[in-house]
């Protein structure tokens, strides 16, 4: 029974020794976790052993923008979404010529564009009368925005977060 308790000891410490912690050279107990150095830029510079590649802060930040890359759009799916852009630029001028702005509006316009049984999505944009919209179609996306200044109607595929939109407060 003891022979069993230590050979259990014996690989509870080998399994913990090795998972987790760098330890410095020697043996022993008492031994402290060792700093992981920086792996050197140049591939001719020696590798200071253990150490860490660390991506920049622009390959993070790139990282942690990517759920809002917007994908390719299939060509069979940009002829179904390119029509129904048109149409909604013309909505938009229309809507712009006669001074109107605002969410009931634009939603209008958009639910006028939109094939029947898709998914349309409008949202205050937060700034002015500002209005965000997505039309979810078969393969790609219509969105953009919609204000007293401006308008902008995009075509595309869906983003990599899924739909056609991030989530609100991303």
């Amino acid at each position: 029974m003891k022979i069993l308790i230590a050979l259990v000891a014996v690989l509870l410490l080998a399994f913990l020794n090795g998972c987790g912690v760098v330890r410095t050279q020697g043996a022993g107990p008492s031994m402290s976790p060792s700093p992981l150095l920086p792996c050197p830029e140049s591939a001719e510079a020696p590798m200071p052993s253990p150490c860490v590649t660390m991506p920049s802060w622009e390959q993070k930040h790139a990282d942690n923008e990517a759920y809002r890359q917007r994908g390719e759009l299939r060509p069979e799916a940009a002829a179904e979404v390119k029509p129904v852009a048109e149409a909604l630029r013309g909505k938009f001028a229309d809507l712009r010529e006669r001074a109107l702005h605002g969410e009931a509006h634009v939603a209008k316009a958009v639910r006028a564009v939109a094939p029947p049984g898709t998914n349309v999505i409008i949202r205050a944009g937060g700034v002015r009368s500002a209005v965000v919209f997505a039309i979810e179609l078969s393969g790609g996306c219509l969105t953009g925005f919609y204000d007293e200044r401006e308008s902008k109607v995009e075509v595309g595929g869906y983003i990599n977060d899924g739909g056609c939109l991030t989530a609100p407060g991303h």
